[in-house]
């Protein structure tokens, strides 16, 4: 890029005929007395001819402080070019400062926002694998959760079960009835029971004989295996289970499954 502002030499260049002309100023006064007419006619100076007030002679001029000034005119062309020189490269370098500046900034602002991005998206997938945690989590309490709610469910029905058959033993007439209705038997039937429940079955066997029909016979007894309420009728096909606690497991499991 070619600076706006003249170097140093084309000053120097520039003020040549200055130079000239004080060169020709500084000339020893003897070499001015006998230069030649012609000679100054040949190389003119660019200042005006200097002439000597009335009264006054050539050699009187105060020469020292002609070239006294001179010099300081020539010295200031010097700094002047200088300091030209010297704005204009800063000048240069400011603007290539500059443009440097804007195109680290703009490469800088890029990687940060590449950068950015790729935190962005590390986060991203973070945060769905946490999601998908919490998820599984969730799913394994509500799980657990549920097991643990049909359990208490199932330990409660039990007591309030075993607790309403003892305050309202009768209810055992229900149950065997129930599970009568439930088997194909000929011949006899044999129910086993509860030894709390033995004496209430006997009395009422007349009205469990009319349950079934085909059956000669009931054989009611007691044993301690079977809950109160409950009961297990055998018969020449096979054996059916109706205590309190295998009811509550057939409940058990099919709340289990549905879950």
């Amino acid at each position: 890029m070619q600076s706006p502002f003249p170097t140093l030499e084309q000053a120097a260049t520039a003020h040549a005929p200055l130079q000239s002309g004080l060169t020709e100023l500084f000339a020893p006064a003897t070499a001015h007395a006998h230069r030649q007419p012609s000679d100054r006619a040949s190389a003119p100076s660019p200042f005006p001819e200097y002439t000597p007030p009335q009264g006054t002679h050539e050699s009187s001029v105060d020469l020292e402080a002609v070239r006294a000034e001179a010099e300081a005119i020539r010295l200031q062309a010097i700094q002047d070019a200088e300091r030209i020189r010297e704005q204009a490269r800063r000048e240069g370098y400011q603007r290539g400062y500059d443009d440097g500046y804007h195109d680290g900034a703009r490469e800088a602002q890029q990687r940060a926002d590449a950068e950015l991005q790729q935190t962005v998206e590390t986060l991203r997938a973070h945060l769905q694998q946490v999601i998908q945690g919490v998820h599984a989590q969730h799913e394994a309490y509500l799980q657990h959760a549920e097991a643990q709610m049909l359990d208490l469910a199932l330990e409660v029905a039990r007591k309030v079960v075993r607790e309403e058959l003892k305050q309202q033993p009768v209810h055992v007439l229900a149950i065997v009835r129930d599970a009568l209705r439930r088997v194909q038997g000929f011949g006899r039937l044999r129910i086993r029971v509860n030894p709390l429940d033995v004496d209430l079955l006997r009395q009422n066997r007349p009205s469990l004989l009319q349950v079934v029909d085909g059956v000669e016979g009931i054989e009611i007894v007691e044993d301690r295996r079977v809950d109160q309420g409950g009961c297990v009728i055998e018969t020449e096909q096979g054996v059916y289970d109706a205590r309190i606690r295998t009811q509550l497991g057939e409940i058990e499991r099919v709340l289990r499954e549905a879950a």
